[in-house]
């Protein structure tokens, strides 16, 4: 279980008359969903997560984890939250402590605490550095090294706010494959915000905000198909995506076939040999 609902939400960061960043906001994601929310600077997403974590409160309106009512002051015990500067999440000096830390915190007995520390580890690659000073890691070493916190923590929910911020190239590609295989295995509702369409497009629902307003929610093929709307919200449409529509306007693929790098090397893999074929 692990179902999100924000129920006619009003919320703003001053005290005065100024525009509310959310007015009369209202989602819902299912339990063991995976939403991406894009949107540029300020349109809400860290936002969304805060209050979707309890770290904020929306002056009117209900947030629901699993159809309770969060009580104001609460935290969600439902939700993992990993944001996207991971130097201000890290509080052990060793990699394995700082994962260990939220499980002390819950009263949770040592040799659980080890197994789901090297668990957490292993799934993130960093189970041979777990000795290693945590300031010693890379960016996106930390950055999994945070991901690896909130996985140990068993939640029905992760809330992932920009988690690739600091990754980049081949590393990128192996986190979004992490992702997949931490939603597949797990079964856990999984909201992450990204600036980057191509991270978007591997979830299986995406919300777009603007100024603190849904502009679309539906599936990721869909939103690729309304280009004047990724435009206008300042994404890029992934080459790979690009290069997808080019072999489905030439007849060799079908629309939407091609919008991973993965989907492209198994496309050109079946290709390949049927123009083998035909030249023989």
């Amino acid at each position: 279980m692990g179902s999100i609902e924000l129920q006619n939400i009003t919320f703003s960061y001053g005290l005065g008359d100024e525009e509310p960043l959310f007015a009369d906001f209202s989602i819902r994601i299912l339990a063991s969903e995976w939403v991406a929310v894009v949107g540029p600077s300020g349109a809400g997403k860290t936002t969304l997560l805060k209050l979707i974590k309890g770290l904020l409160r929306p002056q009117r309106g209900t947030i629901k984890a699993n159809s309770t009512i969060l009580p104001e002051g609460a935290l969600n015990h439902f939700a993992a939250c990993v944001f996207a500067n991971p130097e201000n999440q890290i509080v052990s000096p060793v990699v394995a402590e700082d994962v260990a830390f939220a499980l002390e915190n819950m009263g949770l007995a040592p040799e659980i605490i080890q197994t789901r520390v090297e668990e957490a580890l292993s799934w993130v690659g960093l189970r041979q550095r777990a000795n290693d000073f945590s300031h010693q890691l890379s960016g996106g070493e930390q950055q999994r090294l945070i991901l690896a916190g909130a996985l140990a923590q068993s939640k029905s929910c992760l809330l992932l706010d920009d988690p690739l911020s600091m990754v980049g190239g081949f590393s990128r590609r192996e986190m979004l494959r992490l992702l997949k295989t931490i939603h597949g295995t797990l079964a856990c509702t999984m909201l992450h915000t990204t600036h980057l369409l191509e991270e978007a497009i591997v979830a299986q629902r995406l919300i777009a905000l603007e100024r603190g307003g849904v502009v679309f929610d539906g599936s990721p093929y869909d939103f690729l198909l309304d280009r004047k709307l990724i435009d206008y919200l300042g994404l890029g449409v992934p080459a790979v995506v690009q290069l997808g529509e080019l072999l489905a306007e030439s007849g060799l693929t079908e629309p939407g076939e091609v919008a991973s790098l993965e989907q492209l090397l198994e496309v050109l893999t079946v290709l390949q040999p049927k123009k083998d074929n035909e030249e023989k």
